[in-house]
């Protein structure tokens, strides 16, 4: 029986003056950091143009490695040291359209979290961190967030940064995405907190609800305003950024982050490479119909 990583979805963001064409160059010619005493690079890359996108591995390693060796004729065990000795490899794939990505958790050697800060910091490093910033954001499973949500009996705060969207937008957020590109903005944080006991005056339940609303049921197709912080959560729900919603449930605080509700999937540990991407662009694909997201 095949092993299988649970996968997570993420977009990736760019930042500065770093280029969708830099991600991709970025990780088609590599470079290594070192961190304490592992290294990491990417490995095993492959770009298809006709389907635009980036297959490849996240490989952590140790520059010289113990493995352990018997000696059949004295019946020992022994050991040597050989150079370049793979700790863990994470392999992942990008759909470039929706600069989706899908990368799994390795427990004990390289989780998702570490995926994202060596992942980032290898685009980085390729242009010696010079105006250019890059991060992995999560995208959220909006049913359970929605779940979440409603089981507050109010919301006393919401906190969210946000990056510019590429090359994506969705309806409820287009007026900030389209704030945030007269004013040439990289990142917009937002912090709101309650005034009263009664908690903060938000259509974010409803706005989410929305979504899963059969489209026969919609008669009323004419824009609507959204408030800012509502955009900008949901907007970190969509992957651009992260949010947290803070509010009281049965008498308790409840706290919910983007992050702690992000899609994810099982699949093979050394995936079918068209496999693979089939399965991740059909997953985005399902996104970008639920939530109305467009180009």
């Amino acid at each position: 029986m095949a092993r299988h990583y649970r996968y997570y979805l993420g977009r990736i963001t760019k930042g500065g003056v770093l280029t969708t064409e830099e991600v991709v160059e970025a990780i088609m010619k590599p470079v290594t950091i070192h961190k304490n005493k592992y290294s990491y690079t990417f490995a095993n890359m492959s770009f298809d143009k006709e389907n635009n996108y980036v297959f490849g591995k996240l490989v952590k390693f140790l520059p010289e490695g113990e493995v352990e060796t018997i000696e059949p004729v004295k019946h020992e065990e022994s050991s040597v040291f050989i150079p370049h000795k793979i700790q863990s490899s994470s392999p992942f794939i990008i759909v470039l359209d929706y600069m989706g990505i899908a990368y799994p958790t390795v427990w004990n050697e390289l989780t998702e979290e570490q995926f994202e800060v060596n992942f980032c910091e290898l685009i980085k490093a390729k242009y010696d961190d010079f105006f250019v910033d890059c991060k992995i954001e999560a995208v959220v499973d909006l049913r359970t967030f929605v779940d979440r949500l409603s089981s507050m009996d109010r919301i006393d705060k919401i906190k969210a940064t946000v990056m510019p969207p590429n090359p994506l937008f969705g309806p409820v957020w287009e007026d900030l995405k389209e704030y945030m590109e007269r004013r040439k903005t990289g990142e917009v944080s937002i912090s709101e907190k309650a005034k009263t006991e009664d908690g903060l005056m938000t259509n974010i339940k409803t706005i989410m609800n929305s979504f899963f609303e059969s489209k026969e049921n919609i008669v009323d197709d004419t824009p609507k305003s959204y408030d800012i912080s509502d955009a900008a959560l949901l907007m970190a729900a969509d992957g651009y950024g992260h949010a947290k919603v803070e509010g009281k449930s049965d008498g308790g605080i409840l706290v919910i982050k983007t992050k702690d509700n992000q899609k994810s999937f099982q699949f093979d540990k050394t995936p079918d490479i068209e496999e693979f991407f089939t399965l991740v662009k059909s997953k985005f694909e399902a996104i970008n119909s639920e939530r109305d997201l467009q180009h």
